[in-house]
């Protein structure tokens, strides 16, 4: 795609707060109608000992059509001892989240290869469908403590041309909706200025005014092999660093203060 290239570089304050692979394959029915033992002790071993599912109780009299559509869509969810790292399988995909702690991506790579290669052993998937990887990033005073001023002055002009015009002041809230195709690689990027409550991450926000950066890159057709699956997210996380550069401006990068290390 035509975002430019940026160099890669480590920030002292960073502002991501939730990170999803997501890899969809044809149905297994395996999965939904097994408990997935297995695999749980794997992914056990893998630092992931918490266990919920979405699978409803039902009373006994429920007809067994019923049963058999809700059990259709069960999903199993395994979690870190701090609910930071998240691995979720249902009949028809397989994802990894990280919702606090992202170090940088060859560490969420290199656990995300191991996720894959014990799925891969367990259900013997023909191939994936639909392999996607998102960021989602937000500046406001708390993931930025030394944040002075509004948080519009780190918006570039192209993302919100409102904010730059006499109807700035009347300006609540604003959203744009953007989708990507080069033909090979596909985009849906969002972004937000709101005030924003509820939990990002590791963190509780209330009623704080914010500007929240969404970018979902991901490819809709036949993959075969865990190797090509990650070389397709190493192609989405070039993507996504361009443009995430490309919707902040240089007032934020100097905010979030590149590290030395």
């Amino acid at each position: 795609m035509n975002f430019k290239e940026f160099e890669r570089v480590e920030y002292q304050h960073n502002i991501l707060f939730n990170v999803v692979f997501q890899a969809r394959f044809p149905d297994i029915m395996k999965i939904s109608h097994e408990a997935p033992v297995e695999f749980q002790d794997i992914v056990r071993k893998e630092g992931y000992p918490e266990y919920s599912s979405n699978i409803p109780i039902l009373p006994p009299d429920t007809p067994e059509e019923l049963k058999k559509m809700i059990s259709a869509d069960k999903e199993f969810h395994f979690f870190s001892a701090e609910k930071e790292w998240e691995v979720s399988l249902a009949k028809n995909f397989v994802a990894l989240a990280c919702n606090g702690k992202y170090k940088h991506y060859m560490d969420f790579r290199e656990k995300l290869e191991k996720i894959l290669q014990r799925f891969h052993e367990i259900y013997e998937p023909s191939y994936f469908t639909r392999v996607g990887l998102r960021y989602r990033d937000i500046a406001n005073s708390t993931f930025l403590p030394d944040m002075k001023k509004d948080v519009e002055i780190y918006i570039p002009k192209h993302i919100f041309p409102e904010l730059g015009a006499p109807i700035a002041a009347d300006i609540k809230a604003l959203q744009k909706v953007s989708q990507f195709n080069d033909g090979a690689v596909k985009a849906n990027v969002v972004h937000v200025l709101s005030e924003v409550s509820g939990r990002f991450g590791q963190r509780q926000l209330r009623n704080e005014k914010s500007y929240i950066i969404d970018v979902d890159c991901f490819v809709e057709r036949k993959i075969e092999g865990i190797k090509n699956v990650l070389a397709k997210c190493d192609i989405f996380k070039k993507l996504n660093w361009n443009i995430f550069q490309w919707s902040i401006t240089d007032e934020l990068r100097e905010l979030m203060g590149k590290s030395e290390a």
